[in-house]
């Protein structure tokens, strides 16, 4: 196994997909063929607005049925709280730093050599289709189409001048015939959906204080933000009724028991905590946990909830090793995650480790090519860098010279962290293993293909200030 690169006492583990045999063996000898794989991620998703994990709205049926029917990791992790680069991380199973896309906006660096899921899938016979929802995931910026067979962005919503997303009944529909077209031949379809993300809009059939819910006390600050969340709440039971749609059409075409559905978020959002709406700049909780599901009927333990932390990083070395299996997944380049396959057949539980996310913030690299004399020089450290070990939590903002250290234990709602500047031994001690992990881990910065245009749709968006 592959144990990564060591620099200043840090490890930056680097795991191939693991890869345990009996996983693979388990989907094979069940299924007979590998399975077909569908991916659904929901944009700015909190796991903790889901009623599977624990939220007292009724704002996910068919997810929680989903999760009934498989797998439910209850502390998942992106790797970046943003739209563009957390779903790279998610296909490549690589860090920001290592895939190169460090923003919206810009793809994954060429020098960075990374392999994307659909990649390997499509070297071993699967046809490969995406439907994507919103502008930073448009081919022009990422180039993410070049791994698909189709791949699907015909955006036809109208946000302030731009056409810039499109909603889950639009994109549905076109998914739907995708499925019904490529039933008979092994598949992997990515469904992205946008809708939780602001501005939330009302949906019909989820209203204020419905399903005889309330919103919880620490974040109905005022009936401005209890508005908020209830709009946020009924885009995410606008958007779960649409996954009902998906996952009833693998039962119509009796692809049910032969296809891996992944459900994940590519981050969450703060609500109002800590006097903060929105995500991108800090790594509170209710931004960097995520929902993941995985279902594999006879394969997937059904109903099962595994505790331990993970990582979107995890997501491509597991379908890798469900579908391509061991042999076929020891990759000349090794993913950065690990495999989860053992843990859902249940062949062996997972040891703990280490949970790393961050973000860059900011929009300093953000220039269209021709202007890439002007560019600025890359940062030598993100805005801040995050590591969770046990109940210890710990978030570093460099240029500030603060650390804060938080007790997820003892504070779940991170409302009293310790906080300690650079004159602080706490701070000599631990700031420079985070700035190892980092440096250990920072190969690439990614492709900026960025016009004017595309700066003012990102900006509409509120991804740029």
């Amino acid at each position: 196994m592959y144990t990564g690169r060591v620099r200043n006492g840090c490890a930056a583990v680097l795991l191939l997909a693991g890869i345990p045999g009996p996983a693979f063996s388990a989907a094979k000898d069940h299924l007979g063929n590998p399975p077909h794989v569908l991916l659904i991620t929901i944009d700015t998703l909190r796991a903790d607005h889901l009623s599977c994990y624990g939220y007292d709205r009724n704002t996910s049926p068919n997810i929680d049925r989903l999760a009934s029917e498989g797998v439910r990791f209850d502390r998942a992790y992106t790797t970046i709280p943003l739209t563009g680069p957390a779903h790279f991380s998610l296909l490549t199973g690589r860090y920001p730093q290592e895939h190169g896309a460090r923003n919206n906006g810009v793809a994954a660096a060429k020098a960075a050599k990374v392999l994307f899921l659909p990649q390997v899938l499509r070297m071993h016979g699967y046809r490969a289709g995406a439907f994507i929802s919103a502008w930073p995931l448009t081919s022009r910026l990422t180039h993410l189409n070049r791994w698909f067979d189709d791949y699907d962005e015909t955006l036809i919503r109208r946000y302030k001048l731009f056409n810039s997303s499109r909603y889950a009944e639009d994109v549905t529909p076109l998914a739907v015939r995708w499925l019904e077209r490529n039933a008979r031949r092994h598949f992997f379809l990515w469904v992205h959906y946008f809708d939780p993300h602001s501005p939330y809009e009302w949906r019909d059939g989820f209203a204020p204080g419905g399903n005889g819910a309330r919103a919880p006390a620490y974040r109905a600050q005022n009936a401005k933000m209890r508005d908020r969340i209830a709009r946020y709440d009924s885009e995410i039971a606008y958007t779960d009724a649409h996954v009902g749609i998906l996952l009833e059409t693998l039962d119509r075409l009796a692809l049910r028991n032969s296809t891996l559905v992944i459900l994940a978020a590519d981050h969450g959002e703060s609500l109002g905590e800590h006097s903060y709406v929105g995500h991108g700049k800090h790594l509170y909780q209710d931004i960097v946990r995520v929902p993941l599901i995985f279902r594999l009927p006879g394969v997937a333990a059904p109903g099962k909830t595994i505790p331990e932390r993970v990582s979107l990083l995890d997501v491509a070395p597991t379908v890798a090793d469900l579908t391509v299996g061991p042999a076929k997944a020891n990759l000349h380049k090794p993913f950065a995650g690990r495999s989860l396959a053992a843990a859902l057949t249940g062949d062996a539980d997972l040891a703990p480790r280490s949970i790393w996310y961050l973000t860059f913030g900011g929009e300093k690299l953000f220039f269209p090519r021709w202007l890439s004399w002007l560019w600025a020089p890359k940062a030598d450290l993100p805005l801040r860098i995050g590591r969770e070990d046990g109940n210890r939590k710990l978030v570093w903002s460099p240029a500030e010279k603060s650390l804060a250290i938080f007790d997820t234990g003892r504070d779940p709602l991170e409302v009293r962290p310790h906080v300690v500047g650079a004159e602080n031994a706490g701070y000599e001690r631990e700031t420079p293993l985070l700035s190892s992990w980092f440096k250990s881990t920072d190969v690439a910065s990614g492709e900026s293909a960025l016009s004017e245009h595309n700066l003012e749709v990102l900006r509409s968006l509120g991804y740029l200030q």
